[in-house]
């Protein structure tokens, strides 16, 4: 089935080749046959067409592995639609080709291959306000999702400056905020979007995290109580008032929202156990906590081994 559709995506990228050089070839062929067999032409006409077939497979062969082919992942994949759409509504040509291609990249977790795409387009071009807009939300991901939230947050903000102003940069910019420490301006991202009304059913319990990242146990609650009563990422909401409570030393009710939260089979519940040994720790209560959810523990050290 993959060997399938290697063919069919090589067959796709190389029939134009091969459609312009038969056009060609067999024109060229049919006039200067026909002009050189003379009337014994009609007789020889399919012979000098199969010829100019022949030689058009071989040309268009060599025009398109010398000069035409492209990678065989940007064959295989292509950029999501709405990304499309934001690149095309602002470049054209090369630089739209590139983007697209820096895209399919991060699709496929080649993220510094992309982030290079893009500063090539960034070092290379006269760019509009429009164009370095989508192009430093572009940069910013790519930085967010390799570690490097200093840089994601500069880019961020240079792409809102620039006039952009979809929810995403708003939230990933948030997260890389939080990620940097600081807690306070992400709050502040966070709260634009709750302005702006967006769709995002992880607004809330994002905004307890930071708030529990801050070591205000209280304002986190508050949010993952709301996530919890809107039912917006719900398992995930219970897991962060299980901590929440933790964090304000209520262990009676972080240990009743700690069963619900498993109960709901939360995600990435590892990562929820370290969260939850770091703050017991923090907190002096390890050696309070139920010995069964303590034996149920597992130290980060040996989740991330």
């Amino acid at each position: 089935m993959r060997f399938l559709r290697k063919f069919a995506a090589f067959w796709l990228d190389f029939s134009p080749w091969l459609l312009i050089h038969m056009l060609i070839f067999c024109l060229l062929g049919g006039y200067f046959g026909y002009d050189a067999l003379g009337e014994q032409g009609s007789v020889y006409y399919y012979q000098v067409m199969l010829s100019s077939i022949v030689a058009a497979l071989i040309f268009a062969s060599f025009a398109y592995f010398a000069f035409g082919r492209k990678d065989q992942r940007y064959i295989l994949h292509s950029a999501d639609p709405f990304d499309k759409r934001r690149i095309y509504s602002c470049f054209s040509g090369k630089p739209a080709s590139v983007m697209c291609e820096a895209v399919i990249d991060m699709n496929l977790n080649s993220y510094s291959e992309a982030a290079e795409k893009f500063k090539e387009i960034e070092a290379s071009a006269d760019l509009s306000d429009v164009q370095k807009a989508v192009l430093y939300y572009y940069l910013g991901k790519c930085y967010h999702v390799m570690g490097y939230p200093s840089n994601g947050i500069k880019y961020f903000r240079s792409a809102i400056d620039a006039g952009y102003s979809y929810d995403d940069v708003y939230l990933l910019m948030a997260r890389c905020l939080v990620q940097n420490g600081s807690y306070e301006e992400a709050i502040e991202s966070y709260n634009i979007l709750i302005e702006k009304d967006c769709l995002y059913d992880f607004i809330y319990t994002d905004i307890g995290i930071a708030y529990l990242k801050k070591g205000d146990g209280s304002l986190a609650l508050e949010y993952f109580q709301k996530s919890v009563a809107e039912g917006k990422n719900y398992a995930f909401a219970l897991g962060g008032c299980s901590l929440s409570y933790l964090k304000l030393r209520d262990l009676e009710k972080s240990e009743e929202y700690y069963k619900k939260a498993l109960a709901c089979n939360m995600n990435d519940i590892y990562g929820f156990k370290v969260f939850y040994c770091n703050i017991a720790e923090s907190e002096g209560l390890i050696d309070e906590i139920n010995p069964n959810i303590r034996k149920s523990m597992i130290t980060g050290s040996e989740i991330l081994r």
